[in-house]
């Protein structure tokens, strides 16, 4: 380790990440959280006075009066364009919300102020790029043989816009997301199809309604078929659909069903979340599943993930796992996954 890293949180409407991070943080030598910025003053005390910061009412206000290397933008949707903007003005590296932006114009022009000011930016949507990187080890050893088909269900609570607040608030208004549950929840998962596919999604089939949460403004359900210029085919289901115990809460983690299917010419990879054992095998060759558990290092303090990687990536000077334009590029498959909802047929997609 060369140096701590200062860090700040900006915008505390996505609470889980802004959390997580800061939970994270007491045992993690490489970096220390400094401060925080949201425009409600009762939620930024109540952070602040759990983690011992520093807080301010705007990100302008916080960047103008701290030395912080690292934001981790936390906030809205609607929110993280203009944030963006700003910190990579202010040359600072960034662990960047999602989804990314509200339309694919701020997409690019996200895109392009990062990589003309030189910060080094992590999408938040890349973390399944980092949790499955043994699995994207087994696949490119052949374990399974190539790729050809990708099924993602990933069914949750519906978002909690704050702790136990019992509403989705922002998270389910048009005005601060581009969309509901397929955007929020499928944004990682198209992000890890096109990184295990390694390639480009030519073609997106899809359809959303709202099943149980019908009086939202936004889908608690959608579902999508991408077709790859490989050939490979993947679908995509994401909902908010879960309401065990309650409709409102959000429901036990252990509730949502997140299961990835890898389908290979010779073999298969099924990954579930909340289960044990969570990955079973049918190997090349094998004549049966084989079932795996996931070891866990004992008394090992938590890591924040994402900001780890982006710390590696800054003092070896490279790119991290995902990119900024990577999170570009799965913005522009989710909003077409919109459009083809919307219109009632496909929508191809060129690159």
């Amino acid at each position: 380790m060369t140096r701590t890293w200062r860090i700040a949180v900006l915008g505390l409407g996505h609470w889980y990440s802004a959390y997580g991070l800061a939970r994270s943080l007491h045992e993690y030598p490489a970096a220390e959280l400094v401060a925080a910025s949201w425009h409600d003053t009762a939620q930024l005390e109540e952070f602040t006075g759990t983690f011992g910061v520093r807080g301010y009412r705007t990100a302008a206000e916080l960047l103008a009066q701290e030395d912080v290397d690292i934001v981790h933008i936390a906030s809205p949707v609607s929110e993280l364009y203009q944030l963006t903007l700003l910190a990579a003005q202010a040359g600072k590296h960034i662990v960047l919300g999602k989804p990314m932006a509200m339309s694919c114009a701020q997409a690019d022009a996200m895109v392009e102020a990062v990589e003309r000011s030189g910060v080094v930016c992590l999408p938040f949507q890349g973390l399944m790029r980092l949790r499955s990187a043994s699995l994207k080890e087994r696949i490119v050893r052949g374990e399974i043989g190539d790729i050809v088909l990708l099924h993602q269900t990933s069914r949750w609570s519906i978002a909690e816009d704050w702790y136990h607040s019992g509403r989705p608030g922002w998270f389910a208004d048009p005005r601060h997301v581009p969309g509901g549950a397929f955007i929020d929840e499928g944004i990682y998962w198209i992000d890890l199809f096109r990184w295990l596919a390694e390639s480009e999604v030519v073609q997106v089939d899809a359809r959303m309604g709202n099943l149980v949460h019908k009086d939202i403004q936004v889908e608690d359900w959608g579902m999508a078929t991408f077709t790859f210029a490989s050939g490979v085919i993947a679908t995509l289901e994401a909902a908010w659909t879960v309401t065990a115990p309650r409709p409102t809460g959000p429901s036990p983690k252990q509730n949502a069903v997140v299961r990835l299917e890898v389908v290979g010419a010779r073999g298969e990879i099924v990954d579930q979340w909340f289960r044990d054992p969570g990955r079973a095998v049918l190997a090349a060759g094998a004549r049966d599943w084989a079932f795996e558990r996931h070891a866990q290092e004992p008394f090992a303090p938590p890591t924040p993930v994402p900001l780890h990687q982006l710390i590696q990536a800054i003092e070896e000077g490279r790119q991290p796992a995902a990119t900024i334009r990577d999170a570009r590029d799965a913005f522009v498959v989710a909003m077409a996954a919109y459009e083809s909802a919307r219109d009632g047929q496909p929508v191809r997609l060129s690159w």
